[in-house]
């Protein structure tokens, strides 16, 4: 039998793969004319129907949020939920599922940068600690900035395809630094999310319900932000389309965020972003045979230095708590 914390790593390493599984298929649903606004939709009202059961069979006994809370989650739900799948299923579009896995990498590097901007994280430079939060910090933008403005030759040429989806050949560059500007703005937007959820979730622990109510701001709100678009770009044309946002909604966002938030509330967050990399190996595997995606050296090259960039901070953030708890331990007792 598998310990608590072995199933643990099964599990992260599940989500991993089930999360390159949503790249993939969302790439084809975009690819087949889905506009972002309505997979956005329809992903956060199946994505907030079975939450909302989850969180009624789990959270029943817990208090109901007041009006003030409520407000708050709608608001976090626009950054965190709509601005976020928004601007990554745009930058998706623009460019290619294997690119914007590895964009996802620099999401805690950005995390981190808006908390010591807003002096919520504690950089101390005399610090081995502080020292290698900006290191990897540094690390991640220098990544995030090669993958934005170089793509390179082909290393790996995909001559297999099981989907009749365009490779990424005929993507022109000022497509692919649009696309990185998307995807730019949805780590930083998701980045601020994880920031200002803490306050919320110290009134309102409950986080089934709190990922399942800013679920259901989004669907409320992708609709009023495309009001102006005819209705064409909100029907549902194909098995794939339904297919891809059916998993968006139960996988990508139910399974997913279950599975992390179990990791985080039983060995910490340090862990579950140590997993991250591996979607980007999963997805570049499946972006090769399902999209007939090419690999090049820029996506390599950027993508490697942001995964340095990515332990180097976890590397930091581990050092720090081993050092507080050190101190802690080395207080003198009062009488």
């Amino acid at each position: 039998m598998l310990s608590q914390q072995g199933r643990l790593h099964g599990y992260l390493m599940l989500a991993q793969l089930a999360f390159a599984g949503f790249e993939i298929l969302s790439r084809i649903a975009l690819a087949t004319g889905t506009h972002p606004l309505a997979f956005t939709f329809y992903r956060n009202c199946v994505a907030s129907l079975v939450l909302g059961a989850v969180a009624a069979w789990t959270e029943s006994e817990h208090k109901r949020p007041q009006l003030g809370t409520l407000l708050y989650l709608f608001g976090l739900g626009f950054l965190g939920v709509t601005v976020n799948q928004v601007c990554y299923l745009a930058g998706l579009k623009y460019t290619s599922a294997i690119f914007a896995s590895a964009m996802r990498n620099s999401t805690p590097v950005f995390t981190f940068v808006i908390a010591a901007l807003w002096r919520l994280e504690k950089v101390d430079l005399k610090r081995r600690d502080g020292q290698l939060k900006i290191f990897g910090s540094l690390l991640g933008l220098c990544g995030s900035l090669i993958l934005s403005i170089y793509r390179g030759p082909v290393v790996i040429k995909s001559n297999i395809s099981i989907s009749s989806t365009a490779g990424t050949t005929g993507v022109s560059m000022l497509s692919w630094q649009i696309g990185a500007f998307f995807l730019t703005l949805a780590c930083i937007a998701f980045g601020g999310f994880l920031i200002l959820q803490a306050p919320v979730l110290d009134r309102y622990p409950s986080p089934v319900s709190f990922a399942a109510f800013t679920c259901l701001s989004s669907a409320i709100q992708t609709p009023l932000l495309g009001a102006f678009y005819k209705w064409n770009n909100w029907k549902i044309t194909s098995t794939s389309e339904a297919l891809a946002i059916l998993y968006a909604g139960v996988i990508g966002s139910a399974l997913v965020s279950s599975i992390q938030s179990w990791g985080v509330l039983t060995q910490g967050p340090v862990i579950v972003a140590a997993y991250q990399p591996l979607e980007t190996i999963f997805t570049a595997l499946f972006s090769m045979v399902f999209l007939k995606e090419d690999l090049q050296l820029g996506s390599i090259i950027g993508g490697s230095v942001v995964i340095v960039g990515l332990y180097a901070l976890i590397w930091g953030q581990s050092q720090e708590q081993l050092l507080d708890e050190a101190a802690a331990h080395q207080l003198p007792e009062t009488v």
